[in-house]
């Protein structure tokens, strides 16, 4: 009989990580774009990082 694959927990490590760094790299270009705009003068993301 076909043994039963174990779960592989680095592929699920390497998808959690990879989701995660997608996110952060998603959040860090929107501060970029939301500093650069000239509407925002005072920024509440600029405030919290700061």
């Amino acid at each position: 009989m076909p043994q039963m694959a174990p779960i592989n927990w680095t592929l699920i490590y390497i998808i959690i990580i990879f989701l995660y760094l997608t996110m952060a790299i998603l959040n860090f270009f929107l501060f970029i774009s939301e500093t650069r705009s000239p509407s925002h003068k005072t920024n509440r993301k600029t405030k919290f990082w700061k």
